[in-house]
């Protein structure tokens, strides 16, 4: 009995430590930020796809609903030093460094003292690193793992200092603060270092080893429903497809950060349809990095948001009589007698927008106010949206930023602000050691934890 006491004793002690002898068995981190990326952006998405009956999702689930079904959850805070809001850089800076900031900065800690990074201490431990974006290089939230300046503006001295740091995979746009300038030689310096530079979808095939600089565009690259234009500019599946085959070479593993920054764009323009093809994008590269996660076996998928941007949402509306009667005509289905709440229908009308509504309406205050007539603005919300838009229901057509407004509030969406807020945004970790990022913390914890979950103490 005395046997068989120990030998039940031995087994709960080793089951008891099982999550110590497994501490920072993590080879690979794959950290994915959708920027702008609050919790409403991403249930409107999921949402959408469970519910409109999109015919890009015949099984009604999305990836990012798989992977928060099958991952860890944790709920951030991200305010700054003294600022409750923050901007990309400051957040990106603290994820990335561990310490308090200030909107702005990149890389530095609110005493405007350099802050070592992520990919810096990776670099030390050996590993490969690597970081991609679907806007620019120079921008803030790739800068805020890649540099250390007093502010984001400073793109030509972020790029400088990026080709510095020499990260083996470098993709995004941005080409111009490679080239113009007093940068006009860091191309030239660039290829110095050991870097191929890829211009687009075919020079980024050809490389199969060593680093790889990647500027897609001159300046951020497309919004992602009208990239389809530029089908030379590799999607950021693509990139970071490329770049994981790429740093997968380092028998020491590899950290890898991908910013999918136009959900930021969409939310500041305000524009759903723009927004939901941002989060679509997203759902691909999930479909992607989950597959190499489960076939790896020692890699972790980490996804979160810098903040929230535009609070964007549905909401009913008491329409008055004559709109109802009007909407019921239609065959619309109405409660209460006036009141509209919203109908899926709108998704798949996302599904068929075209063009940024943001890039529209920049056009169109450039224009002439004479040009401006009725029939005309018809004519282009028709086109961007890809199909037929009535605004004979809208007032005072020669508001444009009114005129999309208007829009919105046709379709039951609302969006409390252009700019980012204070909600404390989501996290989802999966693969190896997920459970490290669960419960509520902060933004400058991520960095103590992906020390743990790699093995070496990031303080």
């Amino acid at each position: 009995m005395s046997r068989l006491r120990g030998l039940a004793l031995s087994l709960f002690v080793c089951l008891l430590f099982t999550g110590a002898l497994f501490a920072g068995d993590v080879r690979n981190v794959i950290w994915i930020i959708g920027d702008g990326m609050g919790p409403e952006a991403m249930g409107f998405f999921m949402q959408g796809v469970r519910y409109a009956g999109l015919e890009e999702y015949p099984e009604k689930v999305s990836n990012l609903e798989i992977l928060m079904n099958n991952g860890e959850w944790g709920l951030f805070f991200n305010n700054t030093y003294d600022t409750l809001v923050t901007d990309s850089a400051a957040s990106a800076t603290q994820m990335a460094t561990g310490k308090m900031s200030r909107p702005e900065f990149i890389g530095l800690d609110y005493n405007s003292q350099p802050a070592e990074t992520l990919l810096e201490l990776a670099r030390k431990e050996g590993k490969a690193v690597g970081v991609i974006t679907d806007t620019y290089v120079a921008d803030a939230t790739p800068a805020g793992f890649t540099a250390h300046a007093q502010n984001r503006n400073q793109k030509m001295e972020i790029a400088r200092q990026i080709v510095d740091f020499a990260p083996e995979v470098v993709m995004g746009g941005g080409l111009k603060y490679f080239t113009t300038g007093e940068n006009k030689k860091l191309l030239r310096q660039a290829k110095k270092k050991g870097y191929r530079v890829a211009l687009d979808k075919k020079d980024m095939a050809a490389i199969k080893s060593g680093k790889i600089l990647g500027l897609f565009a001159k300046e951020s690259i497309p919004m992602s429903l009208e990239l389809d234009q530029y089908p030379k500019i590799p999607t950021l599946t693509e990139q970071t497809q490329k770049a994981v085959e790429l740093l997968s070479k380092n028998e020491n593993g590899f950290v890898l950060i991908v910013e999918a920054g136009k959900i930021d764009w969409a939310g500041h323009a305000n524009d759903a349809g723009a927004w939901f093809h941002e989060m679509k994008a997203l759902d691909d590269l999930l479909g992607y990095v989950k597959g190499y996660a489960d076939k790896n076996g020692q890699t972790l998928v980490y996804l979160n948001a810098d903040h929230d941007t535009g609070l964007g949402a549905f909401t009913y509306r008491h329409l008055g009589k004559e709109k109802a009667m009007k909407k019921t005509a239609q065959g619309e289905v109405l409660y209460g007698g006036d009141v509209d709440y919203a109908s899926f229908e709108t998704f798949r009308q996302f599904a068929k927008q075209k063009k940024s509504l943001y890039n529209l309406e920049l056009e169109l205050k450039k224009m002439p106010a004479a040009q401006l007539t009725p029939e005309y603005l018809q004519k282009r919300l028709t086109e961007a949206m890809g199909f037929e838009v009535d605004i004979a229901q809208f007032e005072n057509l020669t508001d444009v930023s009114g005129l999309f407004k208007q829009l919105n509030e046709s379709r039951g969406l609302v969006w409390a602000t252009p700019s980012h807020s204070s909600l404390p945004v989501l996290s989802v970790a999966y693969g190896q050691q997920a459970n490290a990022f669960t419960g509520v913390y902060h933004n400058t914890d991520i960095l103590s934890r992906m020390g743990a979950v790699l093995g070496w103490g990031a303080e």
